[in-house]
């Protein structure tokens, strides 16, 4: 059995698809324990309706990036997990997090660019460079939008399976 803990941020609609993969018995032999970077219910709520467990590791209680990161990586530690899986966090954790999880941190990473939204699967190296890219979604931005409504419109147009996708190419290859 391989266990995950998807770490996101907001309202968690990005884990949405891969809550779905684990409902539909999509992904054998995996366990996930949803994780937040902030506090922020909505994401708890979206594992709790699926009876998997929600732990908050609040970024805006540390004083920066390091301090945060040590604090993700010792509760994903903690957890006991063989992969994590960051679904668009803010921030991001810092290099030490991709040296503790080498070749099993699936993430899912949002960028604006002239104009559009994208997001980009991919396993992440020792460095949090993409080892392996596992796919890519995006959207034109809409004059006046908000970053809200663009990442509503983004999950839509399947970032959040994206993600869905990339975890269950990466347990195939873990199994």
């Amino acid at each position: 059995m391989a266990r995950a803990a998807a770490v996101v941020s907001g309202d968690g609609a990005e884990i949405q698809s891969l809550l779905d993969s684990l409902f539909f018995g999509e992904i054998p032999d995996f366990e996930l324990a949803a994780l937040v970077a902030t506090d922020s219910g909505p994401s708890l709520r979206r594992g709790e309706a699926q009876h998997i467990p929600g732990y908050t590791v609040d970024a805006s209680i540390f004083p920066n990036a390091a301090t945060f990161t040590r604090a993700l990586t010792a509760k994903l530690l903690d957890l006991d997990v063989d992969t994590a899986v960051l679904a668009a966090v803010e921030p991001e954790p810092d290099e030490s997090f991709y040296r503790a999880f080498t070749g099993r941190c699936v993430c899912l990473r949002l960028a604006a660019e002239e104009g559009r939204l994208t997001a980009s699967a991919l396993l992440a190296d020792a460095d949090g460079s993409a080892a392996r890219r596992l796919g890519r979604a995006g959207i034109e931005l809409l004059p006046g939008e908000d970053g809200r409504s663009a990442r509503r419109r983004l999950v839509e147009a399947g970032s959040g399976d994206l993600l869905a996708e990339a975890v269950k190419s990466c347990m195939r290859d873990f199994h």
